[in-house]
């Protein structure tokens, strides 16, 4: 993929989390089935890594005593992710910092036990990008620790297929973007794009080979049929 689409591509989701912020929390459950078990393996006094944390739920899920730190690029979703901690009583720590920048991990204090990338995978724009922010992220991990990942699994969910777009919406074919791209629109109080990619349990596979690490666990859950979300439970391998 072209640099130029993939700045186009990271832009789109930028600009469509800044605008749809608050429609985009108040859209969203408290929690979801699958990721409440995973959550649950976590002990009292792990140090939490959540990229990617939009409005900051894990924070509240978390069991009670884990030392939480929230990375995401959204200033207007943060804000609302310190209101809710504070609100609940949680401290959290949250930090700014766009995962597809070369420096976001310096804006981070390693070692982590669980290191989370729930709902931010697909939003990231080109495999060697996805792989980048994994390996990167696994370098943070303090020995023994875990990788939680968890993607949305949007074609097997008719009333999402029925949302996506042509690429020509803005301005790009499908030769300009890699297999498994797509274009989801958003009509909640206004109309957004999102660019998604499907990282199915084929690239997860690949991704954890790639970045040394292990599936100790990758189950589908959420949603009315139990396949809206793939998680996979990762570790160093040896």
């Amino acid at each position: 993929m072209q640099e130029t689409t993939l700045e186009l591509l990271n832009t789109l989701n930028r600009d469509f989390y800044d605008t749809f912020a608050q429609a985009f929390a108040d859209s969203r459950a408290p929690s979801e089935p699958g990721l409440t078990r995973y959550l649950a393996e976590a002990m009292p006094g792990a140090r939490v890594l959540d990229l990617g944390c939009g409005m900051g739920r894990i924070a509240l899920l978390l069991p009670q005593g884990c030392v939480y730190t929230g990375v995401d690029f959204s200033e207007a979703l943060l804000t609302t992710a310190r209101e809710r901690a504070t609100e609940a009583g949680v401290v959290a720590t949250f930090i700014a910092a766009d995962l597809t920048a070369p420096d976001w991990a310096s804006s981070t204090a390693p070692p982590y036990d669980w290191i989370i990338l729930r709902a931010v995978l697909h939003h990231i724009p080109g495999y060697a990008q996805r792989l980048r922010i994994v390996q990167e992220a696994t370098t943070l991990l303090a020995p023994g620790g875990s990788l939680l990942l968890a993607n949305w699994q949007f074609l097997s969910i008719a009333r999402l297929r029925r949302r996506l777009q042509p690429w020509s919406e803005i301005g790009l074919t499908e030769a300009d973007v890699e297999p498994g791209d797509y274009l989801l629109d958003w009509q909640r109080e206004g109309r957004g794009l999102r660019y998604v990619h499907l990282v199915d349990e084929s690239e997860t596979r690949r991704l954890a080979d790639a970045a040394g690490l292990t599936i100790a666990a990758m189950t589908l859950a959420d949603g009315h049929e139990n396949k809206l979300t793939l998680y996979a439970l990762l570790r160093e391998t040896g």
